[in-house]
């Protein structure tokens, strides 16, 4: 998160925006859930079980579709012979 979604202060990483008070915590939490997934996804990839890929590349493209998950997702869904949801992810 680069800002914060009520007042669009620039995030200082805090769970509290400094400018509007608006509570971040649960922003943060779901950034960090994401991040902690894609990386399970990476290790998965790096052992050759690409199930346990897809089930972490799909949750953490649930929680942040950034281009990095989507990416990732597509290549798992590709590995696991999901083809319309690869296909689904390249628009």
């Amino acid at each position: 998160m680069e800002r914060c979604p009520t007042c669009k202060a620039k995030f200082k990483g805090k769970p509290v925006c400094h400018r509007c008070k608006t509570d971040l915590s649960l922003l943060i939490k779901i950034e960090k859930d994401a991040a902690m997934h894609l990386g399970k996804a990476y290790r998965a990839l790096d052992k050759g079980d690409y199930e346990d890929m897809f089930f972490h590349a799909k949750r953490s493209y649930s929680l942040r579709q950034l281009p990095a998950t989507q990416k990732t997702l597509a290549s798992a869904a590709l590995l696991t012979r999901r083809y319309r949801t690869a296909i689904s992810l390249y628009d």
